[in-house]
């Protein structure tokens, strides 16, 4: 049979079983098998043990579970909200400073845990309440705090980027260098649009009237310990060479859980809902795994991306037209699944068009982290947005999504930013 054909069919039954409500992984796994069949037979499938475990046997990918471990034991204990007070002691009399301190307290919590939802749930607890206390309008209030969970999708650690590094081939730790200043970036780029929003409407943020003593502040800092203590046991010991991504991962493991039982704060049950939780997310994440690298090994039998690349090439458009192309691609498609099958699915497919065009996987990394943040915040299917919605009741989901949606603006500002000046991916690399 014809391997267009074959890709076709395959793209059609997965979007069917989509379409049904069948789960990412079996849908994405059953169309993987149906195309192994029909290209080879049964003779085909019998390679199915081999790409499994060469895929999922990997050093690497023992990250994962301590990454999303640690970031549960942060998201279950008072370190966010502690990390909140400290932002908001700080910023509350300027222009919208609760929702710039929401995007600053954020973008910490994400250099701890690398998990998007764990920090739009853990902020939005203690930030929303504040805000719509004081006045804020619900849409900003639950619009800023959606967009600023995104920000530990880019800021390492990432699982997103774990991911991305174990499709294309990529080091890890150099993705995680290559997200810093980018992270920063976008970070300052979303409290400058707060700054600019509320400056232009103040009725939007209420300016807080209670004075907060200098003395108040300072003491605010001696809770920031334990957010300094899991950046330096994780990124730390990546970037002066004491261990690696993995390694580091099981650090910062092992060094959420000892905070937390020295603050008191971890019991028997709390531990063994971490524990749940962890697999539960752990497991999902490597189903769609699992059926990823079918689905890429279908591909290559299929010379799809070679064809792909061709096909490209002989439209002899320039490299930017063919980014612009695929950064489209990356936002329509993240509407209707959730990240992780976004880098999974997609990565096979883009990664050989874009260093055809002549752009590093490195940068286009960071890039397609960027273009998943957009998918969390927004509809039908951005998790952040749902997250809010679970934990601020008051607010309607469409002034949640009201909200959120001009960041999606600014974070495509900062992609351009980043593909005019490469360099500021590229420099620490």
């Amino acid at each position: 049979m014809d391997a267009t054909l074959i890709f076709t069919l395959i793209l059609l039954l997965f979007a069917f079983l989509m379409a049904v409500g069948a789960p990412i992984f079996a849908a994405l796994g059953v169309a993987s098998l149906v195309g192994m069949f029909l290209q080879g037979g049964m003779n085909a499938l019998n390679v199915i043990p081999s790409i499994l475990h060469r895929g999922l046997a990997s050093y690497t990918l023992i990250c994962i579970p301590l990454f999303i471990l640690m970031g549960e034991v942060m998201a279950r204990t008072s370190i966010g909200g502690k990390l909140y007070h400290l932002f908001y002691v700080w910023l509350h009399r300027l222009p919208g400073g609760l929702s710039i301190a929401s995007v600053g307290s954020s973008a910490v919590f994400g250099a701890m845990s690398g998990v998007s939802v764990a920090g739009a749930a853990t902020i939005g607890r203690f930030a929303i309440p504040e805000m719509l206390k004081r006045g804020y309008d619900p849409g900003l209030a639950g619009g800023s705090v959606a967009a600023a969970g995104s920000l530990a999708l880019l800021i390492p650690p990432s699982i997103g980027f774990v991911l991305y590094g174990e499709m294309a081939d990529q080091s890890i730790g150099k993705l995680f260098t290559a997200a810093i200043l980018p992270g920063l970036l976008l970070t300052g780029l979303m409290m400058l649009y707060l700054y600019i929003v509320v400056k232009l409407r103040p009725h939007m943020a209420p300016r807080g009237q209670e004075k907060i003593s200098a003395r108040e502040r300072w003491s605010a800092l001696r809770h920031v310990w334990p957010a300094c203590l899991m950046i330096l046991a994780v990124l730390g010991t990546i970037y002066f060479g004491i261990a690696t991504p993995t390694e580091a991962a099981g650090v910062g493991a092992f060094a959420a859980f000892a905070i937390a039982a020295g603050r008191r704060e971890l019991s028997v049950r709390l531990a063994i809902d971490i524990l749940r939780s962890t697999i539960v997310t752990s497991g999902m994440i490597l189903l769609i795994l699992a059926s990823a690298l079918l689905f890429g090994y279908i591909m290559t039998r299929l010379m799809i991306p070679q064809k792909i690349v061709g096909l490209v090439g002989e439209l002899q458009q320039p490299g930017w037209v063919i980014l612009c192309a695929t950064m489209l691609f990356l936002i329509v498609i993240g509407m209707f699944l959730d990240i992780v099958s976004v880098i999974l699915i997609t990565t096979p497919i883009l990664l050989p068009i874009i260093v055809a065009a002549g752009y590093d996987p490195i940068w286009f990394g960071v890039v397609m982290i960027i273009a998943c943040e957009m998918a969390v915040i927004t509809p039908p299917v951005g998790l952040n947005l749902y997250v809010i919605k679970g934990i601020a009741p008051e607010i309607s989901l469409a002034d949640i999504i009201r909200g959120a949606l001009p960041f999606v603006l600014v974070e495509l500002l900062c992609i351009i930013i980043i593909t005019l000046f490469p360099s500021i991916v590229m420099a620490l690399v």
